[in-house]
């Protein structure tokens, strides 16, 4: 069979070819294709991610924790905006706006008591409750509860598109990683001082696990096997490698001796 020509049928068939905007196309498509192949391990939550307010859109709505609902969208919401605070602040201005165009939004404590409603509650709204929305959602998500049609439309214009842009980092990491596993330690410290991705075994509460640690922001990436746990910042705020350190110091066990003294985390004497 013939190798088939895009360009030459866009052409006949009297179609617009434009390289970027199709670039574009195959980059976002080969990007689903492997973000839906990692799957995200779903463990409990501890919500409030912002604090003591949300937003519902029902009276008898409730906000509390159930079952498993920590699963990919639920650490996008919670971390992403640690690696791109900007996404997640326009998602939630975005959000904002669009509650504001809204009849009745009723903005609650966390315990569920209503502070406003209306036009009241739209004077009222910040960041943080709507970060507090994200994360409901997330949750009946989870537990396969019906959303109502505001959140439908909140799901559709904001959370999709963080959760697609959190699985890219997290893609951006699996595949991104130098394998120290047989590395000397000035090797390994060469890696950490050019802000290098790393790749290495350990394990943590008995389960062997995968690391991939990004000395540029503190990012680590943990998986095992297939399903990942996590994707967040160890410095929230830069690359410092004593919290670096002193995190991987805590109930991570680490095999390999090298990589420790790169890390400058105490090995056993010999």
């Amino acid at each position: 069979m013939d190798k088939f020509d895009l360009k030459k049928f866009l052409v006949e068939n009297k179609l617009t070819y434009n390289s970027r905007l199709l670039a574009e196309a195959v980059k976002a498509q080969t990007y689903s294709s492997l973000i839906n192949e990692i799957d995200f391990n779903n463990s409990p939550d501890e919500d409030n991610p912002g604090n003591k307010q949300i937003v519902v859109f029902k009276e008898d709505d409730k906000y509390a924790v159930q079952g498993n609902t920590h699963g990919e969208l639920s650490h996008a919401i919670k971390h992403f905006g640690e690696f791109n605070p900007n996404a997640l602040n326009s998602a939630l201005n975005g959000a904002i706006d669009y509650i504001k165009t809204l009849e009745n939004p009723i903005l609650k404590n966390v315990s569920g008591a209503d502070i406003a409603t209306g036009d009241n509650a739209k004077k009222q709204l910040t960041a943080n409750a709507i970060l507090n929305t994200f994360d409901s959602i997330n949750d009946k998500i989870s537990n396969n509860q019906e959303l109502t049609p505001e959140e439908k439309e909140i799901k559709s214009r904001f959370l999709d598109k963080l959760n697609a842009e959190y699985g890219k980092l997290v893609q951006d990491y699996i595949s991104g990683g130098i394998d120290v596993s047989n590395m000397k330690e000035d090797e390994i410290r060469n890696l950490i001082s050019s802000n290098k991705k790393i790749k290495f075994k350990a394990s943590y509460s008995g389960n062997e696990v995968e690391y991939v640690l990004d000395f540029s922001n503190a990012g680590l990436l943990v998986k095992g096997g297939n399903n990942v746990s996590t994707l967040f910042r160890i410095d929230k705020k830069g690359n410092d490698i004593n919290k670096i350190s002193a995190y991987l110091s805590r109930g991570v066990q680490i095999p390999n001796l090298e990589l420790k003294k790169a890390l400058g985390i105490e090995t056993p004497s010999t």
